[in-house]
């Protein structure tokens, strides 16, 4: 799909060089915007994106960045309005997923939290100024409780849990909150701020780290009795940086084939 409903405009993404980010990359690109990227890890993989973007006539920026550093983000982010000229849309993708086996509390909270963070308080700025942006923060329906309450049912016999911050889902819904926080801190300069929660999207990265028969659940208890794939969120991403969701802000928008009716 192509059309110019961005034209003019250029966009963030944060963890973009691959999967659900590069997707968003791709498809903001689609709609006629700019679009800079930023990845840590997997910068490696930023160049087909860029091959991509440009190929459909549009500039392209790929820079390593950590979002967890506020001075390196304050940098990227005058690097894109340097290269690009203006920016009107931030896209906060970069996370944690939530099993990945080494990740600490502290390192969710860096990444899925202070990351977006960071990178939004180094837009803002600029928007400030030209009084109009929007901010999308990628949460996640892991946000709520799994509606599969038998996968966590413990015998009558099972020692007491331990219980401790659920680093991934917790995050998540942290940004949901403070969605809402920005929304009304940044309205009046007509800075809009919403949250996204796709549900089990078949990445790369959720195929390699959710097991089967979670994805299989999770599917059956869709309505649509389906996952998504990376290209299913995209228009919802694109929809909320246009002008076509102007006045919409402090939502959170769940696209997760029925899975969650309501949560947030």
């Amino acid at each position: 799909m192509t059309s110019d409903r961005l034209e003019g405009k250029a966009c963030i993404v944060t963890g973009a060089a691959q999967g659900i980010g590069a997707a968003y990359a791709r498809r903001l690109a689609s709609e006629g915007a700019d679009v800079a990227i930023c990845d840590l890890t997997r910068i490696d993989q930023a160049d087909a994106v860029v091959r991509d973007i440009e190929s459909m006539g549009r500039r392209a920026l790929a820079v390593k960045a950590d979002v967890t550093d506020p001075d390196q983000m304050v940098d990227f982010v005058s690097q894109v309005v340097e290269d690009l000229g203006r920016l009107d849309v931030v896209v906060n993708n970069a996370g944690l997923m939530f099993d990945q086996l080494t990740a600490t509390w502290e390192q969710f909270l860096a990444v899925n939290f202070f990351g977006a963070v960071n990178t939004s308080n180094a837009a803002v700025p600029y928007l400030w100024n030209q009084r109009s942006g929007s901010i999308i923060n990628i949460s996640s329906t892991a946000a709520f409780p799994l509606p599969l309450g038998t996968l966590f049912e413990l015998p009558d016999d099972a020692p007491p849990p331990t219980l401790g911050p659920q680093g991934y889902g917790l995050t998540k819904w942290m940004l949901i909150f403070q969605s809402r926080e920005w929304a009304r801190t940044l309205g009046a300069r007509n800075i809009r701020v919403n949250a996204v929660c796709p549900g089990v999207t078949m990445s790369a990265a959720t195929k390699a780290v959710v097991p089967d028969m979670i994805v299989g659940r999770l599917a059956d208890a869709a309505a649509l009795r389906s996952t998504l794939e990376p290209e299913d969120m995209v228009g919802v991403i694109a929809f909320l940086a246009s002008d076509d969701s102007r006045m919409m802000t402090g939502q959170t928008v769940i696209n997760d084939a029925g899975t969650w009716f309501s949560g947030a």
